[in-house]
């Protein structure tokens, strides 16, 4: 049954975390005081509207622990900040004194924490993306005016474009290509590596959930519901997929990674990655209306991918091919420079992923517009540049 915008109720603006105490509450509110006293101090007053707090902590759904019994926020911190009334080079140089000061405040508080400039001036022209929809949904105002970002427009999740969760597939599948580059190195992963591996391999199986949720027009942006919601639901596979999303699940509220040190991390990732491609592959026949026909024949332009603005149109895309790949690339492949980047990358993740031999198909070469006797690391890496910009 489809789920409508009119059955997703607003998040708790309460909370910090889903089931933290006081002492965790707290803990975390005095993270935000610190926070926001920075970057006030950095923004004039006329220019700045409002730090805004994204993610898991924003929608009430972060994750903490306990070391030494005492609370500690787990998740990064991401803001938004909203300032108006700065032209592009006052705009620079905000951006690179909010990133020296993040060094500091990540000293201070213990997480990552990453600023990004939002200007008040563009909102009312915001993208419909996943991204956005979950920002208007589940975020809270640090500081500033708790209207902010009223301007923003209307964006339901009933309606988002099914692309966006092909995006967010690619995302997280980016994140397990970089997993299967660390176990090509060959030597064994520290307890910070296999921590961070492990992390990757949760946040693929997490997207894939939404994934599956999406394609079932169910979407729930609340991580509690999704659970819900996937229970409810009926796929061939979904036993072992449900085993994966209970442990993923529990990880992202009470991290406790230590429990899989001992674990078989090629294992893990062989395990994970035949969920993504079931996922991806499920997906696209839903978005697409029609069988994949297989990875070769899904890394072809002619299979649309659902990225790019529609407003953009095949010769916009043409002008990005020509500046970031050059004219050569656009004579040699017109197809593909018809297509926003971000194409290619999806096209060729999935046969990366699954054809681990010492070069690359010719498809996924195309794609990337390297030579089909590249080396499979340095396809790997070839994609993971592409996909820092492109993503």
């Amino acid at each position: 049954m489809a789920l409508l915008d009119g059955d997703i109720a607003p998040p708790s603006r309460e909370r910090y975390t889903l089931d933290g105490d006081a002492s965790v509450e707290a803990r975390i509110s005095r993270d935000q005081t610190l926070v926001a006293r920075a970057v006030e101090a950095l923004v004039a007053p006329g220019n700045f509207r409002a730090l805004v707090l994204l993610g898991g902590y924003g929608r009430g759904e972060g994750g903490y622990v306990l070391h030494n019994g005492r609370p500690e926020p787990y998740n990064d911190y991401d803001y938004f900040v909203v300032v108006r009334g700065l032209d592009r080079t006052q705009r620079h140089r905000l951006t690179q004194a909010l990133a020296e000061h993040a060094r500091t405040l990540e000293h201070d508080v213990g997480v990552e924490v990453d600023f990004a400039l939002l200007r008040e001036e563009a909102l009312p022209g915001a993208e419909y993306s996943l991204m956005n929809a979950e920002m208007i949904w589940g975020h809270r105002v640090v500081a500033g005016a708790p209207d902010a970002l009223k301007a923003m427009p209307s964006m339901p999740f009933s309606s988002l474009p099914l692309g966006e969760f092909t995006r967010l597939l690619l995302n997280r599948g980016a994140l397990l290509l970089m997993n299967q580059r660390r176990l090509a190195g060959g030597s064994t992963l520290s307890g910070e590596e296999q921590e961070v591996f492990f992390k990757y391999l949760f946040k693929a199986v997490l997207a894939c959930g939404d994934a599956r949720l999406a394609g079932n027009h169910s979407y729930h942006p609340s991580y509690v519901k999704k659970r819900d919601l996937l229970r409810e639901m009926v796929w061939h596979g979904k036993g072992p997929f449900m085993d994966l999303y209970a442990q993923a699940w529990e990880n992202k509220f009470h991290p406790d990674y230590g429990r899989y040190a001992g674990e078989n991390a090629a294992a893990w990732q062989k395990r994970v990655v035949c969920v993504w491609l079931d996922t991806l592959s499920w997906f696209e026949q839903k978005r697409t209306g029609e069988s994949t026909g297989g990875w070769d024949a899904y890394c072809s332009p002619a299979i649309l991918k659902g990225q790019g603005h529609k407003s953009w149109g095949g010769l916009r895309n043409v002008a990005i091919t020509l500046r970031d790949f050059g004219l050569a690339e656009v004579l040699r492949q017109p197809l593909w420079s018809l297509r926003y980047p971000r194409e290619r990358l999806i096209s060729a993740l999935p046969l990366l992923l699954s054809n681990l031999g010492a070069g690359i198909a010719p498809a996924p070469a195309k794609a990337l517009a390297v030579s089909s006797d590249t080396p499979w690391p340095e396809a790997a890496e070839t994609f993971l540049h592409m996909w820092r910009r492109y993503a």
